[in-house]
């Protein structure tokens, strides 16, 4: 796989965001299933033209994405790409800021390439297999730091109400442990976020893979590490929690949640 891909992937992310900044005040909002779930004429605008123009790089590649019934395809043995438009849609939608195009490739179910940009900031995410992460082409490497020497990103589970009161649960435990703790309403940029020493931790009761592949790959690049919220290996998979932290704040953590969590 060449560095070329990458950059190529890249570029193509980066007209993405154009037409996510080119958005209009009418965002033709939608509800999907469950609580909190929004989708605009903006997601599928971009999903499509990420498949148009993903496809012509790599066109016997599978797609599993977000929007347009992409969410129901499966991981294939050769390259797929996996990609959730807008991270962080109601952020887009309040004018928050706040939002990922993602972008990620597997090989044979294993993340070869991650791409997450924000275009409000201009900030570009990426990341190779074995070829480290970047931040607009600066390299990143995590501070192992423990939970009070950062701010921890909690995600309280907007989406699933069922969860939410497990979420403040552990939302308090982590708050006496750590600096401090907010929730900035994307997943992949939380977890870039640690990638680039914003955050100690970032956890999530509930995620798509589309709303962590790519991140995962710029995460551990740097030196990071994530598991589910047992503390178990994460392989790329439809419904998961989530923690990314350093080395130091991911036992911390599990040492917090994991006796609330049996508790359900």
């Amino acid at each position: 796989m060449s560095d070329q891909l990458l950059d190529q992937i890249c570029e193509i992310v980066r007209q993405a965001g154009s037409i996510v900044l080119s958005a209009a005040a009418d965002k033709e909002i939608k509800a999907k299933e469950g609580a909190a779930n929004y989708v605009t004429k903006y997601d599928s605008k971009v999903q499509k033209y990420l498949v148009t123009e993903l496809t012509r790089l790599l066109p016997d590649a599978t797609f599993l994405g977000e929007e347009d019934g992409f969410s129901s395809h499966k991981i294939s043995s050769g390259y797929t790409f996996i990609i959730d438009p807008i991270d962080g849609t109601t952020n887009f939608i309040c004018d928050f800021m706040c939002s990922g195009i993602c972008v990620g490739l597997a090989l044979h179910g294993v993340m070869e390439i991650g791409v997450v940009y924000n275009p409000f900031r201009d900030e570009l995410f990426s990341a190779r297999r074995g070829q480290g992460s970047y931040l607009n082409g600066t390299l990143l490497r995590i501070h192992n730091r423990p939970l009070s020497e950062g701010v921890v990103n909690i995600d309280i589970a907007p989406y699933n109400p069922e969860l939410r009161e497990r979420a403040f649960a552990v939302s308090t435990a982590i708050s006496y442990e750590t600096m401090d703790i907010r929730d900035i309403g994307s997943a992949a940029l939380g977890i870039c976020y640690v990638a680039c020493n914003r955050c100690v931790a970032y956890i999530s009761h509930l995620l798509s893979t589309w709303d962590y592949a790519a991140a995962s790959l710029i995460l551990t690049e740097a030196g990071g590490v994530f598991t589910d919220l047992q503390g178990h290996a994460l392989p790329l998979k439809a419904k998961t929690s989530l923690l990314a932290s350093t080395e130091t704040g991911l036992h911390q953590t599990l040492e917090l949640i994991c006796p609330i969590l049996s508790q359900d």
